[in-house]
């Protein structure tokens, strides 16, 4: 009798861990926490209604780093995508990166909306990271330069979900 060598399971208090807030008691000798098992509901379907990810995207020689995050909000029941963009790049890989551009484009384009859920549900294809370390990086940077405006910057950087 006296104190058990088995110890409770631990708690984390997250609801994704599939427990619940354990039970104290107020016995004597040997009495501890307890589990309550997992209460069994319904699945209920629901709607997303704000998303924000971001995926750190880097050049073959290392030279350039792209950060493309998505994030959707709700205006009412309409969706708001931006599409948060930022070129980074380095003469040398033992360099530090350097700024170059911070954009925020509106996804205006409602045909580009499913795009935009599939890319921050499963990540960005192949294609669209190259499009976004390749011409989306270029026209990003020449808004630096003054070799292209802003919209058309904004144009090719949203243009990437469509790859």
């Amino acid at each position: 009798m006296g104190d058990s060598p088995v110890q409770p399971a631990a708690n984390t208090g997250d609801p994704s861990d599939g427990q619940q807030p354990a039970a104290t008691g107020s016995g004597g000798a040997g009495t501890g926490t307890a589990m309550a098992p997992a209460a069994r509901c319904p699945a209920v379907a629901g709607t997303i209604i704000a998303i924000k990810v971001s995926f750190e995207l880097d050049t073959l020689d290392g030279l350039r780093k792209v950060m493309f995050g998505l994030e959707k909000d709700m205006k009412g029941t309409d969706p708001i995508w931006t599409i948060h963009f930022q070129l980074q790049e380095r003469a040398k890989t033992a360099d530090s990166f350097t700024n170059i551009v911070t954009l925020d484009v509106m996804v205006d384009d409602q045909a580009l909306h499913p795009a935009a859920y599939a890319a921050a549900k499963n990540g960005l294809t192949t294609t669209q990271a190259g499009h976004a370390l390749g011409p989306a990086a270029e026209d990003a940077k020449g808004t630096q330069t003054g070799d292209v405006d802003t919209d058309t910057a904004n144009q090719t950087i949203a243009a990437t979900l469509a790859k």
